[in-house]
């Protein structure tokens, strides 16, 4: 709109503004599109939203002994035979016939033999000491025992001598007594003139013969003393040179005993290195695929532990492993339900909508690592509910990489925006 320069107060309407202007019906439908707008974002804060945690991994056995297995050699030697026409792909049955080794020394197994036969000599001839040393011992403690018996025996006899010596000793000082005492009364008397003179003589020469009979008594009590304890000194020593033969004769035993251990360890090492040559011929440990066969020709050369070949057990027990964040780990338990999109199985999946995801299949967690992976990723486990739930084990191979939403609280959009 103009205003009208020759009258101030009239207002002039121009035609093409009326033109362009909207109509009544159009601002109407505008305005209650925006208000629908405007409940919609106030009704999705009220919609149920399903939290997840997301992660990726691969199918896997749920059995480790049914995971591909990598057999080595148990020996050091050549491939002699591969099973016919066997490739990388093949399907084998347990126990099926694989490939055959031969040490690289043929003779090698002869030459174990022989060694085995000698030490098997030697321990022969070693038992044969060690009985040997055994009576060597029993002869000796009866040596022993019968010369120890034999010196106490001694060492009695001594003591009942000195005991007799000792009580004759007694009976002597008792006639020296008396002798003293008549000696000393006949020197009164014959001082006195009551007796004469030579019966104090006679007194005298009695008295000198009782004194004589006491001292050698004693000198006989004192060298059977000194005998008691040379029989006592030679008891000591018998029972020591018993000991030492005795002493000697274990110490013989204990090293052959040694020795028989240390060879029947070295027969025990031929043997299972022998056992080992033998078990040259290697089989199928389950039904399932050759997966690798790094050995394709008869005469190539292997070492002990060099991978023979991987085979891939045929399972129906499938699982899949999933690593998912440290930060979501502590909300996922056991049971928790999951679903999985498996590479080359087209899939859509709606985050916190699960109900309406497209070719993917569910699970429930049976298993949650301890420990991470060493990046801060926790390692889970999801097996079916049915092994029908998932598809066929052909075309779900071993593997396969996948991706997995687990389960966990149901909350509002509102709460999880």
């Amino acid at each position: 709109m103009l205003h009208n320069p020759t009258n101030a107060n009239k207002i002039t309407v121009i035609p093409a503004m009326s033109l362009v202007k909207s109509s009544r019906k159009i601002r109407f439908l505008s305005k209650l599109v925006g208000l629908g707008l405007f409940g919609a974002m106030i009704a999705l804060i009220f919609v149920p939203w399903q939290q997840t945690s997301r992660g990726t991994g691969r199918v896997i056995a749920y059995v480790p002994q049914e995971r591909p297995q990598t057999i080595n050699s148990p020996i050091t030697g050549v491939v002699k035979r591969i099973a016919p026409e066997l490739r990388e792909g093949d399907y084998v049955k347990k126990d099926d016939f694989i490939v055959e080794l031969q040490p690289i020394a043929s003779n090698l197994a002869l030459q174990i033999d022989s060694q085995i036969r000698q030490l098997e000599a030697k321990l022969t001839a070693i038992e044969s000491i060690q009985k040997v040393q055994e009576d060597n011992i029993k002869a000796f403690t009866d040596v022993r025992d019968f010369a120890v018996n034999a010196a106490q025996e001694m060492i009695e006899s001594a003591l009942s001598k000195l005991e007799a010596r000792e009580k004759l000793v007694d009976g002597f000082k008792a006639t020296l007594r008396q002798a003293e005492q008549n000696f000393a009364r006949l020197q009164s008397l014959q001082k006195t003139g009551g007796r004469p003179m030579r019966d104090v003589e006679i007194q005298e020469r009695e008295l000198k013969v009782a004194q004589a009979q006491l001292e050698s008594a004693e000198a006989e009590v004192e060298a059977a003393r000194r005998d008691v304890e040379a029989k006592r000194q030679e008891l000591e020593q018998r029972r020591s040179e018993g000991q030492a033969r005795i002493d000697t004769a274990r110490a013989s035993l204990q090293s052959a005993v040694s020795e028989a251990a240390s060879v029947q360890k070295e027969i025990g090492d031929l043997e299972i290195k022998k056992s080992e040559l033998v078990r040259n011929t290697i089989t199928a440990p389950r039904d399932g695929t050759i997966f690798r066969l790094p050995i394709f020709e008869a005469g190539q050369t292997v070492s002990a532990g060099d991978p023979l070949f991987t085979i891939v057990p045929e399972t129906r027990n499938l699982a899949v492993e999933l690593l998912v964040n440290g930060l979501d780990v502590n909300l996922i338990e056991i049971n928790d339900d999951a679903r999985l999109q498996f590479e080359g199985w087209p899939a859509v999946q709606f985050a916190g909508w699960p109900s309406v995801a497209v070719g993917t299949f569910g699970g429930k967690v049976v298993a949650i690592d301890d420990s991470d992976d060493g990046t801060g990723s926790f390692r889970i486990q999801i097996r079916p509910e049915s092994p029908d739930d998932w598809p066929e084990p052909v075309q779900l191979r071993q593997g396969m990489r996948a991706n997995g939403w687990v389960m966990l609280r149901q909350v509002t959009l509102g709460y999880e925006l």
